[in-house]
């Protein structure tokens, strides 16, 4: 069985269903008018946490930053530090390598010594080495020439008494003439002694060991002439010259010690008659 809503009934619904639409859509528009009359005073009070946000991120993104420049910082010393290291091992191996050419002399035996410090007199500018089986007097040279001689020997260490010294002569000659002169250490030069005029090197000219004397093996660079001056009334000519090995810069130098041939002696014989 159907039951019909009345016409009268039908209009009802109807107008009630408009009326709350009505009031519906007048809401809504009322609400939207008031939310853009509002905007400005809600953006000005966003604004604040707009900004804390904003400096939040500043900061935590200039951490990583400093973090970052901090780390690169870092590692760009290491790598520094490095390259430092593996130039001073190149530079070091390349003045063993010329040592070694050194110790081809016969009648010394050579090995190498690493320098330990220097002496701030400017006088003598000795040197602390450390080596071991070594004896007071051995030469001491280094990549480019005559060092000097080892004055006293520690435990593992040594003291070498550079050409410089004053109480340090060594016999020197030039390659190809019959020059036998001596330097003698001036302190901060060398002193060519007992050069004749006919027999005088030029400014530029080096000087070797003669090896006169027996102390100092022949043929070891030594000095390069820097001045020849003739002395009034004197036999000599007054020779200045500054050495020619570096070794204020030289981190390792070589020690040649010299080889004495020890002969037995023979059994000692008797005339007494065997029992």
């Amino acid at each position: 069985m159907v039951t019909r809503i009345s016409p009268r009934i039908r209009m009802w619904v109807i107008a009630v269903v408009l009326l709350l639409s009505f009031s519906l859509l007048y809401r809504a528009v009322a609400g939207s008018a008031t939310m853009l009359a509002m905007w400005p005073a809600l953006e000005a009070l966003h604004a604040p946490v707009q900004w804390w946000q904003s400096f939040e991120l500043w900061f935590v993104d200039r951490q990583h930053l400093q973090h970052d420049y901090l780390a690169f910082q870092k590692k760009s010393q290491q790598q520094a530090a490095l390259i430092q290291e593996a130039s001073s091992l190149r530079e070091e191996n390349r003045q063993l390598r010329k040592i070694l050419e050194i110790a081809e002399m016969p009648g010394y035996r050579w090995h190498a010594a690493k320098v330990r410090g220097r002496s701030p007199d400017r006088m003598s500018q000795r040197l602390i080495i450390q080596v071991d089986d070594v004896s007071p007097d051995d030469v001491i040279v280094s990549s480019q020439g005559l060092v000097g001689v080892i004055d006293r020997v520690t435990s593992h260490y040594a003291t070498v008494r550079t050409i410089f010294d004053a109480s340090l002569v060594v016999p020197v000659t030039k390659p190809g003439s019959a020059l036998a002169a001596v330097s003698r250490g001036m302190g901060d030069r060398l002193a060519i002694d007992f050069v004749p005029e006919a027999q005088a090197p030029e400014a530029g000219d080096l000087l070797y060991t003669s090896g006169a004397g027996g102390l100092f093996p022949p043929g070891i660079a030594v000095a390069r002439v820097v001045a020849v001056t003739p002395v009034a009334g004197a036999q000599f000519m007054k020779v200045d010259a500054q050495p020619v090995a570096h070794w204020q810069r030289d981190n390792w130098l070589a020690v040649a010690s010299q080889l004495h041939n020890s002969t037995p002696l023979p059994p000692a014989t008797t005339n007494e008659p065997a029992p």
